[in-house]
């Protein structure tokens, strides 16, 4: 009898001493997370925390298309209010129509699905979205059949050196 409770109190003590090493490691981590939210991610898997902080958030859109989005470690040429005044000069239909514009400076990476286009590998670039952009619906007696949105969203990527477009997508 006497055997049995000092090996359960062993059990017990053993037990308790795992968990509370879990717990401060556990405590250690999230700790780490308030203060550097890369850095909580680095302790656990340092070679994830390396890759997450150098690519920018991906938009399903885009991705599917080919597009992979970076962050680019040098400052554009380009201002971004010179790259939305050449965006909408080189897309001026787009531009008037769009209910809301959005800019930002990118690492661009393009993968073509279709091998009579360039590939383009981290170009700095300037991501002009032209978002809700209404769709002009076809003739009734054309074309009957309703569309199943009412808006596009419109990609445009102008290489932040020189301005020029590099990419042009709508989804």
């Amino acid at each position: 009898m006497k055997r049995r409770q000092r090996i359960r109190s062993r059990t017990w003590k053993i037990s308790g001493f795992v968990g509370a090493l879990l717990l401060v490691i556990g405590l250690g981590w999230f700790i780490a997370l308030l203060r550097h939210p890369q850095g909580g991610l680095r302790l656990l898997v340092p070679h994830l925390a390396e890759t997450s902080q150098a690519s920018a958030v991906q938009l399903p859109a885009l991705y599917t298309a080919g597009v992979i989005l970076g962050t680019p470690s040098q400052p554009a040429s380009l201002s971004q209010e010179q790259a939305l005044l050449l965006a909408s000069q080189w897309q001026p239909e787009e531009a008037s129509k769009a209910r809301k514009v959005v800019a930002r400076y990118v690492l661009l990476t393009y993968i073509p699905r279709q091998t009579n286009q360039a590939q383009i590998e981290n170009v700095p670039a300037w991501m002009i979205i032209y978002e809700q952009i209404p769709l002009q619906p076809a003739e009734a007696s054309v074309d009957p059949t309703p569309f199943p949105r009412s808006s596009y969203d419109f990609y445009l990527f102008l290489d932040a050196k020189n301005g020029k477009v590099l990419l042009t997508l709508w989804t």
